[in-house]
């Protein structure tokens, strides 16, 4: 998978933090602003001038995936190289996919400082990300 490049450069390290800071922005507004739903707001007042009925539930508290939320072409190509991720080991310490996923999740979706092994993580996250390129 391709994430966006300048002409044939090579991406680096600057370059990077800088389109994981707007995809995490991208995802943060999506989290903060709209959340996720199933049905959207302006559906939701079509059914009920359909059916002239009125109903409020609490399903939208149990639905947190959206079926119908446009991704752009740059930000699903971040989201699979995130996903495809690999174990790496360092001084005899595991990183897992996982650690490393929450680490980016951390950084630039959640805007928080990382410490100790988070940091670590990160970096290698950074390092497999320019590799996929």
């Amino acid at each position: 998978m391709q994430l966006p490049l300048r002409g044939v450069l090579q991406l680096k390290i600057k370059e990077l933090d800088k389109l994981l800071v707007t995809w995490g922005r991208f995802w943060a507004e999506r989290e903060a602003l709209q959340g996720y739903a199933r049905t959207s707001v302006t559906e939701r007042c079509c059914q009920v001038m359909r059916t002239g009925i009125w109903a409020s539930s609490d399903k939208h508290l149990f639905s947190h995936q959206a079926d119908q939320l446009y991704v752009p072409q740059w930000v699903a190509s971040i989201d699979t190289c995130v996903a495809q991720l690999d174990d790496v080991n360092v001084n005899r310490r595991h990183l897992s996919r996982e650690l490393q996923r929450a680490a980016i999740t951390r950084r630039y979706i959640k805007q928080q400082q990382l410490v100790g092994l988070q940091r670590v993580a990160l970096m290698h996250a950074q390092a497999q990300l320019l590799a996929l390129v």
